[in-house]
């Protein structure tokens, strides 16, 4: 694969503009800055001169051009009703790639910065083709998911982690010592490896519903790795937004529970930079996980406060 020097600078709309209408042969006439994606690759909605709409994704550093390799890899090999079809990979020496697939702006996508709108049956209907995508066995050009951490060592230890972890005030800490060595445990057994397709970043506002079709988008994080993965990234998360307990799908999950929620607590008390409506989220999102996990391990539920009033 070519590789982009230091000094490459053609991530200007202009420049990225000039490369799809080269390649595409057609005028791009109108763009618009989708109000999604959180990484800093340049994302736009682009009608051409033929009236078609396309889906732009550009890398405008090493680190989103790695990412976007990785997409246009998972959406050439996972079966076409869950990703985005591709309309071109415009990959040139001394240009960070662009990827154009088709546009999905006339989907319905449940979340947004706007908002979440999932109508009746959406959950249902991308649960089952969660479970579908983890039946497919992973091709060969994605690497293994990524080793996890063990975090809740740490945050049972008495000292300043623990403290800040208490600060969250989810549980209190006489909870926490009765719960801590069982959390330990199933974070320790959880294995997180496998020869499945996992999307790696599966979240409502990379999901969206295309008639009788569930799109997966943004797979910068695709993998190789269990089944199970991806559903229980999205089950707290969906819980959040309406969706059921996550016990209530996964009841033997404590593992994936008390590795969701040392990372998500990890990343509000590590991660200062982030946005307050973002650490906001995150917490509830631990809350989530640290009641799911103690469901599966037999725990008196957290004693803290409940997600739905933080």
């Amino acid at each position: 694969m070519p590789s982009v020097p230091n000094g490459a600078r053609s991530t200007s709309t202009a420049a990225i503009r000039e490369r799809i209408e080269r390649t595409l042969d057609q005028p791009a006439r109108e763009w618009v800055r989708p109000d999604t994606g959180l990484s800093a690759a340049a994302r736009y909605s682009v009608t051409l001169g033929d009236g078609t709409r396309v889906f732009i994704k550009a890398a405008t550093d090493k680190q989103t051009e790695r990412w976007l390799r990785t997409e246009y890899a998972a959406l050439q090999h996972v079966p076409e009703r869950f990703v985005p079809g591709v309309v071109a990979w415009i990959d040139e020496p001394g240009c960070y790639p662009i990827l154009v697939v088709e546009d999905l702006r006339l989907a319905h996508w449940p979340a947004s910065h706007q908002g979440v709108d999932w109508r009746a049956g959406d959950i249902d209907q991308v649960l089952a083709a969660v479970a579908d995508l983890s039946r497919i066995q992973a091709p060969s050009v994605f690497g293994p998911s990524p080793r996890r951490p063990a975090l809740w060592p740490a945050l049972m230890r008495k000292g300043p982690d623990r403290d800040a972890f208490l600060d969250l005030g989810l549980c209190s800490a006489t909870w926490l010592t009765h719960a801590a060595p069982l959390l330990v445990e199933a974070e320790a057994r959880l294995d997180d490896s496998g020869d499945w397709t996992v999307h790696g970043d599966l979240r409502s506002d990379n999901i969206c519903i295309d008639a009788e079709r569930v799109v997966f988008v943004d797979w910068s994080n695709a993998s190789r790795g269990h089944a199970e993965h991806d559903l229980a990234q999205l089950l707290p998360t969906l819980h959040l937004e309406g969706g059921p307990l996550p016990y209530e799908v996964m009841p033997t999950g404590d593992g994936w529970a008390a590795a969701g929620c040392a990372s998500l607590a990890r990343r509000v008390l590590d991660e200062h930079a982030l946005p307050s409506w973002l650490a906001r989220v995150f917490v509830r999102l631990t809350a989530i996980d640290l009641s799911w996990a103690a469901s599966c391990l037999v725990l008196p539920q957290p004693d803290g406060t409940d997600w739905q009033a933080i």
